[in-house]
């Protein structure tokens, strides 16, 4: 967390994924393709990296709140399976519909933190940081995808 000396006039919440090792979990990935998912941090690492910058640079009139979804995707005692409903911080009912969607998982309850803390504060913006999936780098290629959500879209 950092805050600015004064008054903010923005408040800035990033949310980035650290999926220290991806196996598939339950559904485990197979074929050889398991190498390399060590790499699946990166948004958590982009996320404490801004902040490392944002600590050196102490940038005026905003506040930047950094979370980090850290989780390994392993399979054992703990692994959550298909079908299974698990209850996020909002309160929504979730039905696991394959275990290498973990990203989504592990990102959703630390969006929903950032979500209550933003009520309140000065201009808040909440952004996510991830790893780019197989299916994104199909819909895009090997570039960054960067999506407006809602209320940005109506903020012109």
């Amino acid at each position: 967390r950092y805050s600015c000396e004064g008054t903010a006039k923005k408040t800035v919440y990033l949310v980035g994924k650290g999926i220290t090792y991806d196996t598939g979990g339950a559904d485990i990935k197979a074929g050889g393709i398991m190498a390399g998912m060590s790499r699946d941090k990166c948004g958590a690492a982009s996320a404490a990296g801004f902040m490392k910058s944002v600590s050196l640079f102490k940038p005026k009139d905003v506040n930047v709140v950094v979370g980090m979804a850290m989780v390994r995707n392993s399979v054992g005692e703990n692994c959550y399976v298909a079908d299974e409903i698990i209850t996020s911080r909002a309160g929504v009912r979730i039905r696991v519909g394959n275990t290498d969607a973990e990203g989504r998982m592990a990102m959703v309850d630390v969006l929903c933190r950032a979500k209550e803390m933003a009520i309140g504060q000065p201009d808040p913006h909440i952004f996510t940081i991830a790893t780019l999936t197989g299916h994104a780098v199909l819909a895009v290629g090997n570039y960054s995808i960067a999506m407006e959500n809602g209320p940005a879209r109506q903020a012109g």
